[in-house]
């Protein structure tokens, strides 16, 4: 019974970590734009105007958090939505379905 009520709890620890994620609303957009593509740091930082320090920063927070992976070409790190968040977008990834909460990234394609 202990075991179950640990793991339930460290479970919502995880779900709480990516809420607080997706609070932010540059970490919004960093998800929207690679909803549309894989994309390096410096394609990230040029599409939405922010500097690359922050785009740095914030795609660190939404990688550990399970969000997004990333992987090496050459020089560069390419970001990527992972797998299991990319499978609980609905088909024209408009809206991000957690369970407990949903996301609509329609309103975002105007700030972009």
């Amino acid at each position: 019974m202990e075991q179950t009520k640990k793991s339930s709890v460290k479970s919502s620890l995880k779900w709480t970590e990516i809420l607080r994620a997706l609070a932010d609303e540059t970490r919004l957009l960093i998800i929207y734009e690679l909803l549309k593509h894989e994309a390096t740091v410096t394609e990230l930082s040029g599409a939405l105007g922010i500097q690359l320090y922050n785009i740095s920063r914030h795609l660190k927070i939404l990688e550990r958090c399970g969000l997004l992976e990333k992987r090496q070409k050459g020089l560069n790190k390419i970001y990527r939505i992972t797998e299991s968040i990319a499978s609980r977008f609905s088909e024209n990834d408009q809206i991000l379905d957690l369970g407990c909460c949903k996301f609509s990234f329609k309103e975002l394609d105007k700030c972009t």
